[in-house]
């Protein structure tokens, strides 16, 4: 407790946070704290799990009056789970602190009418997402003007063009003393480009996140070819059988087929959407944390905002091209001083872009196999070995569809007696007659005898029989070998026979 009053913070609420089990300050709070209470704005940045959220609540239930009764803070989220996460910890940091703390909570999912007349009873912390804020501000129903803390939470999303609007016109309705804080996992260039123009003089607070992943968590990674991943998951399940993994995929097209997958397995798995319904979203979540269900599939755009302790595992079924963007996928595990393992499943291509996301973070993956049922570990040389030679394999044989077609194709399996769909081969079935030519068609007993080559009759082809045998392919050739068809009688031998 005295780590954290060294930082300014006072006895009672230094005593909550030390009820929750913090043995003391984390490395983002150290910097967050004094600054806020300060009231200096600040660009705030560090991995998911490192204790932001506590970093500037703390300073907002410290510096708020006694009795405040219009909005003193202003937390902003992207998403309303966020939202209702960020309000449930200010409610319990005050209760633990017994310090009084009225909170509005502004979400697009409840009745704006009922959230306005929430609003006129009074509460000195109001939480929502940008565009409920931004509609009650509008209709004056939220007054701005004697507002002393803005917090933008996820503020990289918030800078996106989904919400750039809408927080633009909150941050254009702030008083000129109001200390407006950003906070973000990954403060890339462009977000601060963004919101430069409502910052002043920003205390640039930002916790260097290669270290939390270098000491907290496992990387592992994993060779697959990019159309055996899915089947990646059933020998992953048997070998490690996770208590709580996170599953990443970029595309929508991948979470369908991993949560078929998984369905078909009879893993109990959900998808967590970013957009959609929003009971669905809340039920995926909720399941999850109560252990009802261990695969929760998603995207990198639906796992923001989400905050779930005890996941052992996040597994990536692809490397995405930002490097930053895997950052954020591994800090889901291993939060809070507890270890996890963050699975790779790359091809030949996405292993050595991984191999350059180790370097520039400073941590190493950690080759590994699945062999008998279980994880092996692999020298780096014997494994991008493998992986090489398991893609020129694959290279080289024709995909499971191109060999099926080809054992149709009845000039490569003309051999064979019968066809793959249990049907009669090429050379098995029966031939359609050929049609008569035109004339008269000779009576049975006025059939002329069959004239051959020189040979004479031993000259045409017989068979065990004895008897003379049809060619079986094409149109026959008069010849010494072939016999002439023979013709009609009345017919005399010319191109063709003049009719009148």
């Amino acid at each position: 407790m005295e780590e954290f009053q060294s930082l300014g913070i006072r006895e009672d609420l230094a005593r909550a946070l030390a009820s929750f089990g913090f043995p003391g300050p984390t490395d983002i709070q150290r910097k967050v704290v004094p600054a806020l209470l300060d009231r200096s704005d600040a660009f705030v940045s560090s991995s998911t799990g490192t204790g932001k959220t506590f970093g500037y609540l703390v300073p907002l239930l410290q510096t708020v009056p006694p009795d405040r009764r219009s909005p003193f803070a202003l937390v902003v989220t992207p998403t309303h789970e966020l939202a209702v996460q960020v309000e449930k910890e200010l409610d319990r940091l005050a209760a633990a602190a017994g310090v009084p703390a009225e909170t509005v909570l502004l979400i697009g999912s409840a009745q704006a009418r009922r959230q306005a007349e929430r609003l006129r009873k009074g509460g000195a912390f109001v939480i929502g997402t940008p565009g409920r804020i931004r509609d009650l501000a509008a209709a004056r129903e939220l007054d701005l003007s004697e507002l002393s803390f803005l917090v933008l939470d996820e503020a990289d999303r918030l800078f996106e063009k989904e919400a750039l609007e809408e927080t633009s016109e909150i941050l254009d309705r702030l008083p000129e003393a109001c200390c407006r804080v950003l906070v973000s996992a990954t403060l890339p260039d462009r977000v601060r480009e963004r919101a430069a123009p409502w910052f002043r003089n920003p205390a640039s607070l930002v916790l260097d996140n290669s270290e939390v992943l270098r000491e907290n968590i496992d990387h592992w990674v994993f060779h697959s070819s990019s159309r055996r991943k899915i089947d990646f998951l059933r020998r992953f399940e048997a070998a490690v059988q996770p208590r709580r993994c996170l599953v990443f995929a970029s595309s929508n097209a991948q979470i369908f087929n991993i949560l078929r997958k998984l369905e078909y397995l009879g893993f109990p798995a959900a998808e967590l959407r970013a957009q959609g319904d929003k009971e669905a979203r809340r039920r995926a979540l909720e399941d999850f944390r109560e252990g009802r269900i261990r695969y929760l599939v998603t995207s990198d755009l639906g796992a923001r905002g989400m905050d779930v302790k005890g996941i052992d595992y996040v597994l990536c079924m692809d490397l995405p091209e930002e490097p930053t963007v895997y950052m954020h996928r591994a800090g889901r595990t291993g939060r809070a001083g507890e270890r996890g393992v963050s699975v790779l499943v790359a091809d030949l291509v996405e292993l050595k872009r991984a191999s350059k996301v180790a370097v520039r973070y400073g941590f190493s993956f950690q080759c590994r196999i699945l062999e008998g049922g279980s994880v092996h570990e692999i020298d780096p040389e014997n494994f991008f070995a493998l992986a090489e030679e398991e893609e020129a394999d694959r290279s080289v044989k024709p995909p499971l569809e191109a060999k099926r077609f080809s054992d149709m194709d009845p000039r490569r399996g003309a051999n064979r007696s019968r066809s793959p769909g249990g049907g009669a081969s090429a050379a098995q079935r029966p031939r359609k007659a050929r049609p008569s030519p035109p004339g008269p068609r000779p009576q049975p007993g006025n059939r002329p005898e069959p004239t051959y080559g020189s040979g004479g009759p031993a000259s045409a082809p017989r068979n065990k029989s004895g008897r003379g045998s049809r060619p079986s392919t094409g149109r026959p050739e008069s010849g010494p070998s072939n016999p002439a068809r023979p013709r009609p009688a009345g017919r005399k031998p010319g191109r063709g026979r003049k009719t009148g």
